[in-house]
């Protein structure tokens, strides 16, 4: 997405538009830094609550957000960005009462979309646990319910402030959100643990009613606190609602009354809806077929999981020695444990490499689009390339990085407990597959960008055909179980980068593969293999988990030097660094760059 700066200008008696824009590259790192920073504060929230909750807790808490970003893509997917470009297109040409109409149509839109959708994950709670299966999880999905709505309308302030091309009420209502929630999830949760932990202690009751064993009074206080962990995510969306409520109400849209006077007359509610419909639909498509490998993990793992404890459950047991409590064995929810280590450890982790890449994405599409729909194919197939190369620069260390140091970045974030014993291995496979599913992010933008817009959906609907077939046969299998998911995770996008690839050369020409990924490959691994040693060495004379940090940064140090020695950087990449400039003439200087 190209970030500009709108400036008001008079031209033959009208007000127009130009804008200041950034190249795509520019674009992305502030997008980036924006992604990261809520990253960080997410991850500060996760990782306690993910501790606090333990392994039962949290797959509670993870089911819930997986049905709510099922119901949330299918209400509000795609209407951000069809808003965003019909507005974009009406502010070129003065129509800025076509705008306001908009603006009206897609809030009352997403009022009742919302209400709806809200009302179907509260009524429907039990049956979507159910379906899981994991019925714990029933309390947390209606407390995450009220989420729907407000993220519906957010979506109608978020288009739209896009589409004005400023992105500042966006970021800072996502930040808004992520620090709430990071407050009162953490508050809610902490604090309704305690006092019901307190009063079994004391009256061997909780909320008043009796149970006869600690487990079973564990279980019930772990829905309990995964209930109000999501009630603060709950409040914490209507937070970001009420800020970008109260800026449009201070501030609005930067629209004088002068042109809104001079604007023409406003076409049709119905077919300014239908317009936003043409676009939203097929996006909120494509949407869904991203997010399918996550509803396949969670329409699948537990199920087989609980097969397997139904059917073999010595073998499956034998996998793990001593890291499943005795708890989760007198409750009989080990296979909601083992899916809690999984999702709330392992995948957490491998999240943040695709992260690292989402405004690249972003950023792309616009900038190839426009050379693409001007015929130079040559401008084209270079953006593409270096859209592809600076993904896998940033991609490529850090899944290769988490890969060969699974076991001590699980520890550095959650520490040495039986859920990180489990999930370390599982996100050894995932940090490979997190490579894959930030190229595929990548390559989907840049498909879009060429034209081949249905091509994305198709592509993802075959990855994630054969990611259901895996888990729904590997996971079944008592030896394998839970380790089997990651292993499709990886199987299915590596097919889908696969494929988008062979696509892309095909529409546009070669790529160039060596040095958009040969190289960061050589250097990643060698970054990882570097890794791997010191860590190896460091643990002889310390045991401290903040030893991997020295670790990746020793491995990070051989990246660089890898890169510089390949000649892997090219002089527009170094540009795009604070005094690139001068730092690209030292390294022409000695022809380090490529």
């Amino acid at each position: 997405m190209k970030m500009s700066r709108c400036i008001l200008r008079k031209v033959g008696g009208q007000l127009k538009r130009t804008s200041e824009k950034q190249g795509f590259v520019q674009g992305a790192m502030i997008l980036m830094i924006g992604t990261m920073t809520v990253k960080v504060v997410s991850m500060l929230f996760k990782i306690p609550i993910s501790n606090l909750l333990g392994g039962t807790g949290y797959s509670y808490f993870t089911n819930a957000y997986e049905i709510f970003n099922l119901i949330s893509t299918i209400a509000t997917a795609g209407f951000p960005v069809a808003i965003s470009k019909l507005v974009s297109e009406n502010g070129v040409l003065g129509n800025y009462r076509d705008n306001h109409k908009i603006f009206r149509i897609s809030r009352t839109f997403f009022l009742i979309t919302g209400l709806l959708c809200m009302t179907v994950m509260i009524l429907g709670a039990g049956s979507f646990a159910a379906m899981i299966p994991n019925p714990g999880a029933k309390l947390s999905i209606i407390c995450l319910a009220p989420a729907v709505l407000t993220c519906c309308l957010m979506s109608a302030y978020r288009g739209y402030y896009q589409g004005m091309q400023n992105m500042y009420p966006t970021s800072i209502s996502q930040i808004i959100e992520a620090v709430t929630k990071m407050i009162f999830g953490l508050g809610f949760s902490g604090g309704v643990m305690y006092l019901t932990q307190r009063e079994y202690s004391l009256h061997a009751t909780v909320l008043g009613r009796s149970y006869p064993s600690p487990e079973q009074a564990q279980a019930v206080i772990a829905q309990l606190a995964s209930g109000a962990a999501v009630l603060g995510v709950s409040l914490s969306t209507a937070a970001g609602l009420v800020y970008l409520m109260l800026r449009w109400r201070k501030k609005g849209d930067g629209v004088s009354q002068q042109q809104l006077m001079h604007a023409p007359k406003p076409q049709d509610s119905s077919i300014l809806l239908k317009r936003i419909l043409v676009i939203a639909i097929p996006v909120c498509l494509g949407s869904l077929a991203v997010n399918l490998s996550g509803i396949i993990d969670l329409l699948t793992v537990t199920g087989r999981l609980s097969h397997v404890m139904d059917t073999a459950p010595q073998q499956l047991l034998a996998c793990y020695g001593q890291n499943i409590p005795q708890a989760e064995l007198v409750n009989g929810t080990v296979h909601n444990y083992l899916y809690g280590a999984y999702s709330g450890k392992a995948v957490v982790i491998a999240n943040l490499v695709p992260a690292l890449t989402t405004g690249m994405a972003v950023s792309a599409l616009p900038a190839v689009a426009e050379s693409f729909a001007r015929g130079n194919r040559l401008r084209t197939q270079k953006s593409i390339q270096m859209v592809l190369r600076i993904t896998a620069l940033f991609c490529v260390p850090a899944g290769l990085g988490i890969s060969a140091l699974s076991q001590e970045v699980c520890s550095l974030f959650f520490g040495m407990n039986n859920e990180v014993m489990i999930g370390a291995p599982l996100l050894r496979v995932l940090g490979l597959a997190s490579i894959f599913i930030a190229l595929t992010g990548t390559t989907n933008s840049l498909l879009q960008a060429v034209g081949r817009v249905s091509l994305p959906v198709k592509l993802i609907l075959i990855g994630s055909a054969i990611k259901l077939a895996m888990n729904y046969l590997l996971v079944g299998i008592p030896q394998l179980n839970i380790q089997a998911a990651p292993w499709s995770t990886l199987v299915c996008y590596v097919v889908i980068t696969l494929l988008s690839l062979i696509a892309l050369r095909s529409t546009v020409g070669p790529l160039g593969a060596f040095g958009v990924f040969g190289k960061p490959l050589l250097a990643g691994l060698l970054c990882a293999a570097f890794a791997r040693l010191t860590q190896n060495m460091l643990m002889q004379v310390t045991a401290s988990r903040f030893a991997v940090l020295l670790s990746a940064a020793v491995g990070a140090a051989v990246y660089l030097v890898g890169l510089l020695l390949l000649r892997a950087l090219k002089k527009e990449d170094i540009m795009m660094l604070p005094k690139g400039e001068k730092m690209a003439k030292i390294l022409e200087k000695y022809s380090l760059l490529g």
